[in-house]
């Protein structure tokens, strides 16, 4: 990949927690919650990368509680997301 260009403001660094989240999106013009479960693999300060089984999709929006402050909430947007075998590996951006 010659002409790749790295897009990401922030480096990434190891970080591994477990993560149970809601994926929100629409489904036939229908809105959806669904509880799915992942883990990271990496932060920034302005984003996640995270494994999962639910089959993710650029432009989902995901919402978690924090695990240390369960009043604090956390939300994400889907970025990108690649089918590894029997799972997803996907690039969230906090917002």
């Amino acid at each position: 990949m010659d002409n790749f260009r790295e897009k990401r403001k922030h480096t990434r660094e190891p970080y591994t927690v477990s993560l149970d989240f809601t994926v929100l999106l629409t489904q036939e013009s229908e809105f959806k919650r669904v509880a799915a479960k992942g883990k990271t693999v990496d932060k920034s300060p302005s984003g996640l990368g995270i494994i999962t089984d639910f089959p993710l999709e650029a432009g989902h929006v995901l919402k978690w509680n924090d695990q240390d402050n369960r009043s604090i909430l956390h939300l994400a947007m889907v970025r990108w997301s690649q089918q590894d075998e029997s799972y997803y590996r996907a690039g969230l951006l906090l917002i």
